[in-house]
């Protein structure tokens, strides 16, 4: 699959530069800012779930021991304090939860503008090219 993709890529961009070698440097320079953005994304991303999965592991170890240990915590009165404990766990789990949907949401609208916004910058740059006689209607379509 990797040889095919390489493969694939290679024509591609082959095909690209034949066609108009302006508009494929162009069309390379805007993806740059996805290739950039989309790796931090995914590595704060992973970061987060992580937490996330350690938070809840730790908030499923307080509720366990406090069941496992009923009579004891019965017997010192301490269901109290168990709560709180538990609440701050989960209260924990709830702010990273809160810290991931903001940072999808972010990320989203990024790509959602940089999509939109490229393709308006290429056929911007389409158009110019078009204009100073450099690159056809037709091959413009066909890139």
């Amino acid at each position: 699959m990797l040889f095919k993709s390489v493969i694939y890529n290679i024509i591609v961009l082959a095909m690209f530069f034949y066609l108009s070698w302006e508009m494929t440097v162009f069309t390379l320079g805007l993806m740059m800012p996805t290739m950039i953005f989309g790796p931090v994304y995914g590595k704060f991303m992973k970061r987060i779930q992580k937490e996330i999965s350690d938070g809840k592991a730790a908030a499923s170890n307080v509720a366990e021991e406090a069941f496992s240990n009923i009579r004891t915590v019965k017997a010192f009165a301490t269901e109290e304090r168990e709560c709180i404990s538990y609440e701050k766990c989960n209260d924990n789990i709830f702010e990273k939860a809160k810290q991931a949907a903001y940072a999808y949401g972010i990320f989203q609208c990024v790509m959602q503008f940089v999509m939109f916004g490229s393709l308006d910058a290429l056929i911007y740059f389409a158009a110019y090219l078009n204009g100073n006689d450099r690159l056809s209607i037709g091959s413009f379509t066909a890139f």
